[in-house]
């Protein structure tokens, strides 16, 4: 076999061989003791074959040095196994089974069961449990070495890689997709690395533990936001997409909490648990063990000494012993994204809001060098660039700067954030001086203002990514500032010390709706839609909701109409969105609630009164605000948008899509249906009409119901 060219991957661990196979059959299914597979049959000339992301077409041609198979992938299969062999382990313990005479009655079960355990306990074995006095026993035993050999044996496991030529595909996907805002890997090492795994299949090499997480979050990340070209290229579905999407977090997952046999610290488990965690940030129903994810990745980069990678007897010792420059570079970028990950979510709406786990004072790590990764060989850089000079690190790079202005922002805000109080006006200017000052110190490529993009343009037609690299990350910026600003902005309508926070949180409101339609241009350039991605929707919701609150408190304002519908155009399009995270789900409802109790009141006071506005009687001010209500006719009373459909909806009665869970049937329906799909927005509608009724609290209700994480990445 080839030698590596990247032998800093060694893990530790040594890769057995194993009988080599033809044909590769469902995840986990192994072959039978007589097949072709296990002599290894008509090995030469075949490509390693394993589950592809399609169940139904065959996979895309390719150089007839190879030949693949299409198999049908079942995400469960692997999962199944493991959950059957525990089972024979402990017994059935937590999912009791009755036996054969009394599985056929309906009532009682739960006592039978109940006096099985029991006459377990006291000694006797049965189908049910294992009393621990039975556990030293051959019998047990055998279950428990069978289980240990199980979870031991990559092969099930790396029967699910895809074929040779899909992984291609994947890991091309992901370096267009996911790698432009990650930065960790150094794509050639990478793909070098996905060659020689496969040509070791074809060789009877099982890949490392290792190996296997590192390129199923790879593929992972691919087919989670895949697009209608992949999806092309694979020959599949999204729906099959979505289900190789959960088969592959799964098979990873199973792997790193495997307590069995444990994926050992190295460079590339670093890199994986990493990768692993940043796209589970995207999907929402694994954002928790995301969390665990990064923490386990801090630990284990602590555990190789990364966080002293530069100090000067480290760096003596590398020019001792010689080193990798790949390795080091890497192990660089791999913790200053933890680093830039900890520090940019301490400011932002999450519940680690105002805390972080790294000190500065507590590490000794260089910044990443301003290359691309052509230039970085196993014998350094040849040089680094001046940040004024784009490369494929240039965001990475003052990703790290703005990290280093949040942690800069929690240290000013103290205790501020802790007990929920407004901070003081002029500490927050200070720090909307820092915001902007740090906006202004952008290299032009980097810059968002009309002028900037006119003379960027051919670098981004060299490199499309720094587009949409651009946009996210103002993204970031105007989402936090908007939010800085907040607790000011309905006293900015009234107060002229705080006009300039209304201003702010307007403008940057206005910002980050205008910068979502330019991601809709940047990702076609770049290969991506930007609904695909759940949290750029959460920043969508927050900025509209502003607005939508703003131009209520304030309907004679210059452009509020245009305004209106603009913010109407928004909600319709979260309603129709795909990809609606789960936190985001919980604030519709919980705006849809907020904007159904004030209509009732509206309409219960109105019923009182006997009078109901006019349709253009929008003239007036919020009450409290210091000035006086428009007078209209009086008139008979009109319902203002409350019906069973919007009852639903606000008691928590969300028509969920499989999508937000993970599944992968019915994935393609809209998340509202029949009357139910414009409801909320309807309900926006009514109160833009009643909105000058309301009073200080209802208006603090409505801007609270905006809040929801905003992650820790840049959007």
């Amino acid at each position: 076999m080839t030698p590596s060219r990247r032998p800093w991957c060694n893990d530790g661990l040594a890769r057995p061989s194993h009988a080599a196979f033809v044909e590769r059959r469902s995840c986990g299914q192994g072959p039978s003791d007589t097949s072709d597979e296990l002599r290894g049959a008509h090995l030469s000339g075949n490509q390693p074959t394993a589950a592809t992301v399609s169940t139904q077409q065959p996979a895309p041609t390719i150089p007839s040095t190879y030949s693949q198979t299409t198999i049908a992938l079942h995400p469960n299969d692997i999962s199944s196994r493991v959950t059957r062999l525990e089972e024979a382990v402990f017994d059935r313990i937590h999912v009791p089974r009755d036996p054969p005479s009394i599985a056929t009655a309906t009532q009682g079960s739960n006592n039978t069961n109940q006096s099985l355990i029991t006459r377990g306990a006291q000694g006797s074995s049965n189908g049910c449990v294992t009393p621990l006095t039975l556990l030293p026993l051959a019998s047990a035993q055998r279950r428990i070495a069978d289980l240990h050999d199980y979870m031991r044996n990559t092969n099930s496991l790396s029967r699910c890689l895809p074929p040779w030529t899909q992984a291609r595909q994947l890991l091309d996907h992901f370096n267009v997709v996911i790698q432009p805002t990650f930065g960790v890997f150094h794509i050639p090492s990478t793909r070098d690395l996905l060659e020689e795994t496969y040509r070791g299949i074809l060789e009877g090499e099982e890949p490392s533990p290792t190996v296997l997480v590192l390129f199923f979050s790879i593929f992972a990340g691919a087919v989670l936001v895949a697009t209608p070209e992949l999806l092309q290229l694979l020959n599949a579905t999204q729906a099959e997409a979505k289900a190789a999407f959960t088969a592959y977090v799964r098979l990873a997952i199973c792997i790193l909490d495997n307590p069995i046999q444990s994926v050992p610290p190295s460079t590339i488990a670093l890199e994986a648990i990493s990768a692993l965690a940043r796209v589970l940030f995207h999907a929402d129903w694994y954002s928790h063990k995301a969390q665990a994810l990064r923490v386990d990745a801090i630990c284990m980069a602590r555990s190789m000494q990364i966080h002293r990678l530069d100090t000067v007897q480290r760096r003596e010792e590398r020019k001792r012993s010689g080193y990798n420059a790949i390795e080091v570079e890497v192990q660089r970028r791999a913790w200053w994204h933890l680093v830039s990950s900890d520090w940019i979510s301490a400011f932002s709406q999450s519940p680690q809001e105002g805390t972080y786990l790294i000190h500065p004072k507590h590490m000794k790590v260089n910044h990443p060098s301003n290359i691309d990764d052509e230039f970085l060989t196993p014998t350094g850089p040849e040089h680094s660039f001046p940040l004024s000079v784009p490369t494929s690190m240039s965001v990475f790079i003052f990703r790290i700067h703005y990290a280093e202005l949040c942690r800069e922002i929690i240290d000013t805000l103290g205790t501020t954030l802790l007990e929920s109080d407004q901070p003081d006006y002029e500490t927050l200017l200070e720090i909307d001086g820092k915001f902007h000052t740090f906006i202004q110190s952008l290299p032009l490529f980097l810059r968002n203002d009309p002028a900037s993009i006119q003379k960027s343009q051919d670098i981004t037609q060299q490199r499309p990514y720094l587009a949409w690299q651009r946009t996210v990350a103002h993204l970031s910026f105007h989402v936090r500032l908007c939010r800085l600003h907040r607790p000011y902005h309905r006293e900015g309508l009234t107060n002229p010390k705080f006009a300039y926070s209304r201003l702010t949180c307007i403008r940057s409101a206005q910002t980050v709706l205008d910068l979502r339609h330019s991601l809709e241009d940047t990702g076609v350039l770049s290969g991506f839609n930007p609904s695909d991605y759940s949290l750029v929707m959460n920043h969508v919701f927050f900025a509209a909701m502003v607005l939508a609150t703003d131009v209520s408190m304030n309907p004679t304002a210059p452009g509020a109409d245009t305004r209106k519908q603009e913010v109407l155009d928004v909600i319709h399009v979260l309603e129709k969105s795909q990809n609606v995270s789960a936190s985001l789900m919980e604030a519709i409802r919980k705006n849809t609630q907020t904007l159904l109790s004030i209509l009732q009141d509206a309409q219960r006071e109105l019923q009182q009164q006997g009078r109901s506005p006019k349709e253009n009687d929008i003239g007036s001010v919020p009450s409290g605000s210091g000035g006086t209500k428009s007078s209209a006719a009086p008139s008979q009373p009109r319902s203002v948008g409350v019906d069973e459909n919007m009852t639903n909806v606000a008691s928590g009665h969300l028509p969920f899509t499989a999508s937000m869970h993970g599944s992968s049937h019915e994935d393609e329906d809209p998340m509202w249906s029949g009357a139910r799909r414009n409801s909320w927005g309807q309900l926006w509608s009514d109160l833009f009409n009643v909105a000058p009724e309301m009073d200080a609290l209802q208006w603090d209700l409505l801007l609270n119901d905006s809040d929801l994480p905003l992650q820790s990445n840049f959007y």
